[in-house]
């Protein structure tokens, strides 16, 4: 059975490659799923299923289970015809799955949620790469809305959206297996030295 890598878990492997201020145990726990969900996640989770759900326009309220979102800002989304596809990729001997929020012809739209707003952090990222690859795509877009509590508990506003949008690039499956790579190497090292 071939190692397998969520496209989330091989970006968390690169966030730790390069910031030497992480230790194992920071990338140990998130590989292995140990780290409880903050109030953040839980936010960010219960935003995406209500969007999941959401018509074509604009967008005044959202709710999911216990969650508000209330919209403060100028948003106007398209929603994919095709969303939540699971995807996956081999790369040499490992495999690389994940979930994409949407896809739009050569398109894949991915949501995000977040307290402060970073470009750089999503276009630094390996995912929307590995997306791109792993679907034969040209274009990736961010929809990125900003969330501040509001209100009563799990009450939030959306303070801002942002659209981002990145695109393939000549070396962008090589740059993909050499990440693919140097965490199945990695991982091999873990596994030798834990047996």
């Amino acid at each position: 059975m071939p190692l397998s890598v969520s496209v989330s878990n091989l970006e968390c492997y690169r966030v730790w490659s390069e910031d030497e201020d992480l230790d194992l145990g920071w990338l140990l726990t998130r590989l292995l799923g140990k780290e409880p969900p903050t109030e953040s996640m839980e936010a960010g989770t219960a935003f995406h299923s209500a969007l999941e759900q959401a018509s074509v326009g604009e967008l005044g309220a959202l709710a999911f289970g216990d969650y508000r979102f209330d919209f403060n800002c100028d948003c106007t989304i398209a929603i994919p015809s095709i969303r939540e596809l699971p995807v996956q990729k081999m790369y040499d001997d490992l495999e690389v799955r994940g979930r994409v929020d949407g896809v739009w012809g050569k398109k894949v739209v991915d949501y995000k949620t977040t307290g402060q707003f970073d470009p750089d952090r999503f276009m630094e990222s390996y995912q929307w790469r590995f997306y791109l690859d792993m679907l034969d795509c040209d274009e990736f877009q961010w929809d990125a809305f900003v969330l501040a509590e509001f209100g009563p508990p799990k009450c939030y506003e959306v303070r801002q959206f942002h659209r981002l949008v990145q695109r393939r690039y000549p070396n962008l499956q090589e740059d993909c297996a050499r990440l693919a790579r140097e965490y199945s190497h990695f991982i091999s090292n873990i596994q030798q030295l834990a047996g």
